[in-house]
């Protein structure tokens, strides 16, 4: 079978320029006195869904990789309670490693 012969020409690309992307930012998330007091607020009134919301919006503004030394757990665990795909339901180890990292 011969070999097919390759364009030596380039495309240029179809876009401009680069695209901008912009982290997830707010500071009221970046605080952790407030994420950590909502946090412990939806535990007392057994609101699981408000707390994965709210986890894992203050782990999208934060270092994960500092988080996840701080707390003692596996990076791979804080990108599991970030994906909305995957069931939320951490141990109440990691909870609770989570929470006493951030209050630190």
């Amino acid at each position: 079978m011969p070999n097919k012969k390759t364009s030596t020409e380039r495309k240029k690309s179809e876009t401009k320029s680069l695209k901008v992307h912009e982290p997830f930012k707010s500071d009221v998330l970046k605080d952790v006195d407030v994420v950590t007091e909502a946090l412990l607020d939806c535990i007392r009134t057994g609101d699981l869904e408000t707390f994965r919301e709210l986890l894992a919006a203050h782990l999208m503004t934060v270092n994960k990789v500092e988080l996840a030394k701080k707390a003692g757990i596996g990076r791979r665990t804080i990108y599991d309670l970030i994906d909305p795909e995957k069931e939320f339901n951490p141990e109440l180890s990691t909870i609770s490693a989570l929470i006493r990292a951030l209050a630190a």
